[in-house]
């Protein structure tokens, strides 16, 4: 990261290399003062502007910390400054946070400011405060201490494979080898290595999940439930929405994914599909990406300067600014994601990339978080600037999509046109898998699912029912504690669902664009540019999709999708 630029302010300049307490303190008081001795409509918005530019400060200091620990999980240095971060640095920051917030949702001129700022913006603030208690900062700061251990214990994990090692994200690297021994003795030890460290996981999970439902009773709920909604900034549906829509995908994608696993037992030559065969399917395989991991990125430039100059000079000012991290090595935190400095108003790209088809997709999804990033910079509250989660995917899973046609800059013509199959054939085996953890969840945090085996018989009644086709032969084992390894369920609680949310909003952009390509990328420019400035089901009625909680949307979706991709 280099080169870059703070964006220009108006108010705060007052500009650190090292966050303090102190700092904090002084900045949050400085913009206490402005909101006590507020007397017009004009000085309530300074103030909110003014607080605006002190939080894009305090929160690059935060993503660049957060950031330097999961480049290198193995530095003392950047694990020490992550727990200062979380320990030091955040409560004094959410405490004065909430006071501020407070006084700005009481503001006498809130009509007025609603009006000229945007009614969703208090909408935002209110969330926030309504999901905050001091006493929950203290709760939060322990969780991010014993998730600091997990991604400590999960970035130093390896598997062996030949009498070698490799980092965990690697396993995706057999997991689609031509080769049946690789792809099997690559996940009987990946899922060893999980089986071996079940006990301190589970510690781990079960810490942070009683943590969690302590926050929520501190502030009135029975559980953490309907305090991680809010923490979701989901404004405008709940659990029962996304439980109807679990209820779709059970019935319009569960059989659907059942045919897809058929086809691909064929092509195997086996009367079912073994847990290490999930992945590869022989039909749709390509034999291999044709550029190299350090050649991923000039090769996705290419891409984005075909499909849209714009998103092509977005991405070229990444590579200038070094903004992208490409390649998976030891001590590396497993995953991939995109976050922001809020500062400089631009993001950052980590990934995990070992030179397989899955790098492709994975680098077109995180850049497509980032061009909504670029997009909606301009829009100066933070609160306003990113959409909530689900919102979010529809970019980035958008784009996987609408790159569909430029696959072929990364794999010979003919893996190509295999591996987007593959890709379309992914994603909706996808869905079920994503209401298996979002379910898992609900039943975990409200008590149904209790203690290390109550979760294992849960995780494994629900892959039964909504991923039935798969068999785990003698590691009958792993399809009890398979859930171990999903980041989300340990670091974002009732975040995975939102993928699948998304990819509804993804496939009907897909479609959009099969009809008319111009059109749906004009279309998706305009979804990036609103950034957080609607609610969830607004934001798809924008983009005209159509809202994925309805009765009949997906089973209409799926046949839409085949008519154009048969995949059965």
């Amino acid at each position: 990261m280099h080169g870059l630029e703070r964006h220009p302010n108006r108010y705060f300049h007052d500009f650190q290399e090292r966050l303090e307490p102190a700092h904090i303190e002084k900045w949050m008081g400085e913009v206490t003062s402005k909101v006590l001795s507020a007397q017009t409509e004009q000085d309530w918005e300074e103030a909110i502007r003014h607080w605006n530019e002190v939080k894009a400060h305090i929160e690059t200091h935060g993503e660049k910390i957060s950031l330097a620990f999961h480049r290198n999980t193995a530095d003392p240095a950047a694990e020490a400054e992550e727990k200062r971060l979380h320990e030091i640095l955040e409560p004094p920051y959410k405490n004065l946070s909430a006071k501020i917030r407070e006084k700005v949702l009481g503001s006498p001129f809130r009509a007025q400011l609603e009006a000229k700022l945007s009614p969703q913006y208090f909408v935002q603030l209110q969330v926030q405060q309504d999901s905050f208690s001091e006493k929950n900062v203290a709760f939060e700061a322990k969780v991010n201490e014993i998730l600091a251990a997990y991604t400590k214990l999960t970035g130093s994990g390896e598997f062996e494979v030949e009498g070698k090692k490799y980092p965990l994200p690697h396993l995706k690297k057999f997991a689609s080898s031509s080769d049946p021994k690789l792809r099997r003795e690559s996940l009987q030890s990946y899922s060893g290595w999980f089986k071996k460290n079940r006990d301190a996981l589970e510690e781990i999970y079960e810490n942070c999940t009683n943590l969690r439902n302590q926050m929520g009773r501190e502030l009135g709920h029975a559980d953490y439930i309907p305090l991680a909604y809010q923490k979701m900034r989901r404004t405008d549906y709940g659990p029962a929405e996304v439980a109807q829509f679990r209820k779709e995908i059970r019935e319009a994608v569960v059989p659907l994914a059942k045919r897809i696993r058929e086809r691909q037992a064929k092509s195997l030559n086996a009367p079912v599909v073994s847990a290490w065969d999930a992945d590869y399917f022989p039909e749709w395989r390509a034999s291999k990406v044709k550029v190299p991991v350090e050649e991923q990125v000039p090769t996705a430039l290419k891409v984005y300067q075909t499909l849209s100059p714009r998103l092509g000079g977005h991405f070229q000012k990444m590579i200038d600014h070094d903004l992208i991290d490409v390649p998976a090595r030891p001590g590396k935190a497993p995953g991939a994601f995109c976050t922001d400095f809020a500062d400089y108003r631009v993001p950052f790209i980590f990934l995990n990339s070992v030179d397989e088809g899955s790098d492709v997709t994975t680098l077109l999804h995180e850049t497509g978080h980032a061009f909504q990033a670029w997009e909606s910079g301009k829009i100066d509250l933070m609160e306003l600037r990113w959409p909530s989660l689900e919102a979010c995917e529809v970019h980035s899973m958008g784009m996987e999509f609408l790159a569909h046609p430029y696959y072929g800059e990364f794999f010979e013509a003919a893996d190509a046109e295999r591996f987007r199959k593959y890709h379309l054939a992914e994603m909706l085996l996808l869905l079920p898998y994503i209401a298996v953890v979002d379910e898992f969840q609900h039943r975990v945090y409200s008590g149904e699912a209790k203690g290390a085996e109550g979760r294992a018989k849960t995780w494994e009644d629900l892959e039964k029912q909504y991923l039935p086709s798969l068999d785990f032969g003698d590691l009958s084992f792993w399809r009890q504690i398979r859930w171990l390894r999903q980041l989300h369920i340990f670091k974002h609680p009732f975040y995975y669902i939102d993928y699948a949310i998304a990819l509804t909003g993804a496939l009907q952009l897909w479609v959009q664009s099969i009809r008319n390509k111009e059109a749906a990328l004009e279309n998706y420019i305009h979804l990036c540019q609103l950034g957080g400035s609607l609610p969830l089901k607004q934001f798809f009625k924008s983009g005209n999709l159509k809202i994925p909680f309805e009765p009949g949307v997906l089973r209409e979706l799926m046949d839409e999708v085949l008519s154009i991709e048969p995949l059965v």
